[in-house]
Order: C-alpha cells, then structure tokens, then sequence
C-alpha cells in the first residue's frame, strides 16, 4: 500500500474532535491484508446468481454489482486474499451465527459496517442461521486495481467464496442488513503516494432507504454495527458518509442504536439490544465535505484514476499472466 506521510485533517470546528467515526481509528486495529491462494473464479454472472435477491424482494434496487462486476465472462483460476485466516472473519462469522439464530425483529434494519470480508462472512452466517429470511444488500462500489490504496480483492474473496441463504421469491417479511466495508474511507489523515490508485468510495443517502419506505416496511429501528465502538462509546458516531442519513433517520422518528462486534458475544446476543441506549446524530463536519480530503485523493472518489485494474490484481497464470 503506497502512502505519502500523514497529514492532519482540518475540520470545521474544534468541537468535533471526539467525534471521531470508525475509518479514523480502522488502521490502528486492522489486521495485514492475508496472503493469497489460488482458488476458483466464478464468471460475474454466476457470482451475481448467488447474492442476487429475488426480483419481487424490496431491497434489491439498493445492492451494489460494480465489485462482482469485476469479474471475467468465464470460469477461471486465480488467486485473492485467504480472508479465513483474518481473526475478524472468524469472530464475525461466529457472532453472526449466533445473532441469526436467537432470532432478528421484524422492525429493525441493520446497517454492518466491517472490513468488507467480515461484513460479508457476518452477513452469510446471519443468513442461514436465521429462523427468518435475510435480505443481504452489497454497497461495495470500488474496483480491485494494480496499486490499490484499498484491498477490494479481500472483500472480493469472501464474495467468492460464501454462498448466503436467499430468500424465496414472493416471501415478505425478510430482514434487511447492508453491508458495508469499512476500507473505504481508510487513510482519510494521509496523502496516498502519487503511483497509488485511490480507490476508496462513500456512500450517499441515495444508497439508503428513505425514511418512509422503512416504515411502510414496518422498519422503526436502525442497527449500526461496527468493530468497535472504541474506548468511550458515548462519543462514538457512525461515518462519516452515513451521518445525513443517519439525521434524516432521527429526524423522521427512526430509533437508532450503535453496536460493537464484541457485544454480541454472548448466548442470547439480542438481549444486548434491549439494554441499548438510543443514538441521536448531532449535526457535525464530515470530510465528504471537506475539500482538504479531496484533493489529498488520488482521483478516488469516481476520478479519473479510480479506474478499474482487475487483471493485474487477481493474477491468471501467475503475477503479469
């Protein structure tokens, strides 16, 4: 990963200084991008088969293919990131179990805002443990690239190599859970190198359900799921690039509660959801807005460097083949 020296963000207002969203903090924790093995490449269509909802399922116009896209015409070998080997996957995949099986309300959307390959292993879990349907929405919309500033092939793999339980054609009442990577706002405090491919992304409200599609979905509560919720979760915030639809969902009387990973590491993970407090989003400076994080980019963000580079990442017949 080619990166300049950190450079510090300038905000808008000093107060905004605990208000620190999970990308600040994601490199700290995060563990090295795993090495590569060599495994099978579906063709994009079939890979789209296997995590396409249904065409009648009410969250399907919000899923993301541009990742999968990605992928050739046809059946393939190549290698990606063995992502079974980030302790995150594991722990995700196992809370992600347990979550599915103590059952998920009807009346809650869940938003799972992890490293993309845990957001995705958690996600698969949920879906087959669940006693209820799950209707599992992908917003990954980056390019794997030759100098990538961000791992999209790690997010990539575990696409690959998970298989989520869809829900039947016709069945309402699904569950829905985005799932986000966390990635793609990483290094917002650094300048990339000038050789990196900066293909970092955000979300926008248009990404989301309004307000009133959740509730005529009988949706009146919003989950926020992150790695963790830090050292003092009262000052923790979602990202930055959630924060106006995280308004919006407050100021249209949606209940929203933050989670940590860990917190669901318990027998009956939804009793932690009983003893949440609520989170109201404070109107705060993001850097979606900032024109320092832009032009500390290199042509991320939809620039015309944040061009697709597949081939040269998931090497066919080895590296340059």
């Amino acid at each position: 990963m080619q990166r300049k020296n950190a450079v510090p963000l300038l905000l808008f207002a000093s107060s905004c200084a605990t208000a620190r969203p999970p990308s600040a903090e994601f490199l700290a924790r995060a563990e090295s991008v795993p090495p590569s093995h060599s495994l099978l490449l579906p063709s994009a269509q079939r890979a789209f088969a296997a995590w396409q909802l249904p065409p009648d399922d009410p969250w399907l116009r919000f899923s993301k293919w541009t990742l999968l896209s990605a992928l050739g015409d046809q059946v393939t070998t190549g290698e990606l990131p063995d992502v079974r080997l980030l302790k995150l996957v594991q722990r995700a995949e196992i809370f992600g179990q347990r979550l599915g099986a103590s059952g998920l309300p009807p009346d809650t959307l869940w938003i799972v805002d992890l490293r993309g390959a845990a957001a995705v292993a958690f996600g698969n879990a949920l879906s087959h443990s669940s006693p209820q349907p799950v209707s599992l929405v992908m917003t990954f919309n980056n390019w794997p690239a030759e100098r990538e500033l961000i791992p999209a092939e790690e997010t990539l793999a575990a696409l690959l190599t998970h298989r989520p339980r869809l829900p039947d054609p016709g069945v309402s009442g699904s569950r829905p859970v985005f799932l986000l990577d966390a990635w793609r706002l990483a290094y917002r405090d650094e300048e990339p190198d000038d050789e990196a491919v900066d293909n970092r992304y955000y979300l926008t409200s248009s990404d989301f359900p309004e307000p009133a599609q959740l509730e005529e979905r009988g949706i009146r509560r919003i989950v926020y799921l992150t790695e963790t919720l830090g050292r003092d979760p009262e000052q923790a915030v979602e990202e930055d690039d959630l924060h106006e639809t995280f308004v919006r969902y407050s100021q249209a009387g949606l209940a929203i509660s933050l989670l940590g990973l860990d917190e669901l590491d318990e027998p009956q993970p939804q009793l932690v959801l009983s003893r949440r407090r609520f989170y109201v989003p404070r109107h705060r400076p993001t850097i979606v807005h900032s024109p320092s994080f832009y032009a500390r980019s290199r042509g991320g963000f939809g620039g015309p460097r944040a061009r697709p580079s597949f081939h040269g990442v998931i090497h066919r017949s080895g590296h340059g083949g």
